[in-house]
């Protein structure tokens, strides 16, 4: 079955004008330079309840800060080092986001809404212009002094898993805001702390994926015609296995099936060495990653075989290290 991917693209800041997040194919010679992301973090985390508590507390959900510390490990571990993340601002927020249309939770109607006594509000989207303009957000992008905001919420806050604000704004897999008034292009993370670090990891994933499918002109999981999809291969979608993609594993039968003992053979291992593969398989199975977290321990091992070689390659002209496109593609 046929499975393309549109631009979703990309992470960070993208700068217009000289910050350490532009990069262009011909740049090689800070290739193997530790790529630093300033990072702003917004948590949406209202005190609410009898005991007057922050949402997440209240609802027995993950702790935002925990959550932040395991991804930052998580990319600096699996890529080696290349990734650095730096949370340099921290504000914790005593209220709801704003949607779209002008209306905002209360703590009481926000509960109502979750013990099921009132229905959730539509439209759900929050409003990404009014909050990154109320929180000062586009200035602390222009002053350089960030190159990136991560906004944390519950269920039904109205956040995309991305979006890109700014001049050179576009699609990646959420709002396209090409009208705030910023000097740099800037992406906007949305993460939800009633789930894991595991699904941080799988937004970056989609990312990766929609960013490289972007580099090579486009996805289809059953032509093997780039080294993207070559790299992306799983046995169920290509025919062959290599390092999968981020809902199917190299073994995978269906979607999300990262726990699944089938053994395959697979070249995951050859890409390690990329640009210089030798056509080297192996055999693997789930356990190849581990458990018991399948999910997030699979996400961990798909990136730590993400290229991140100097140079360009001679085949296709692109850079060798992928992680430079992940996190700084324009």
């Amino acid at each position: 079955m046929s499975r393309s991917f549109g631009i979703f693209v990309a992470i960070v800041a993208l700068s217009m004008a000289g910050s350490q997040c532009v990069i262009a194919e011909n740049d090689v010679a800070s290739t193997d330079a530790p790529i630093t992301v300033r990072v702003m973090v917004l948590n949406f985390d209202p005190l609410v309840g009898p005991q007057h508590q922050p949402l997440h507390k209240e609802c027995g959900w993950f702790d935002p800060r925990k959550l932040s510390q395991n991804y930052l490990d998580d990319v600096n571990e699996s890529s080696g080092g290349v990734v650095q993340y730096e949370i340099v601002q921290w504000r914790d927020i005593d209220g709801f986001p704003v949607k779209k249309d002008g209306f905002c939770y209360s703590a009481d109607s926000y509960l109502a809404c979750r013990s099921g006594r009132q229905d959730w509000h539509r439209p759900d989207l929050a409003d990404y212009p009014k909050l990154v303009d109320e929180f000062e957000v586009t200035q602390a992008i222009d002053d350089n002094k960030v190159d990136e905001l991560w906004i944390f919420g519950g269920p039904y806050f109205g956040f995309h898993e991305s979006a890109m604000m700014g001049p050179r704004a576009f699609y990646i897999n959420g709002g396209v805001y090409d009208h705030v008034p910023s000097k740099r292009t800037y992406v906007v993370m949305g993460f939800n702390y009633e789930r894991g670090a595991a699904e941080m990891l799988h937004n970056l994933c989609h990312r990766t994926e929609s960013t490289m499918s972007h580099v090579y002109g486009g996805w289809k999981s059953e032509e093997l015609t780039t080294n993207w999809a070559k790299f992306a291969a799983n046995l169920k979608q290509s025919g062959v296995a290599a390092v999968g993609s981020c809902h199917y594993p190299p073994n995978a039968e269906t979607d999300y099936d990262y726990s699944n003992p089938r053994e395959v053979e697979s070249s995951a291992e050859d890409w390690s060495g990329f640009p210089k593969l030798t056509g080297r398989t192996s055999m693997i199975s789930c356990e190849t990653w581990g458990g018991p977290d399948y999910h997030r321990n699979y996400m961990k091992w798909w990136f730590s075989h993400l290229p991140r070689a100097p140079g360009t390659n001679s085949e296709d002209g692109k850079l060798n290290n992928w992680y430079k496109y992940v996190f700084a593609p324009f």
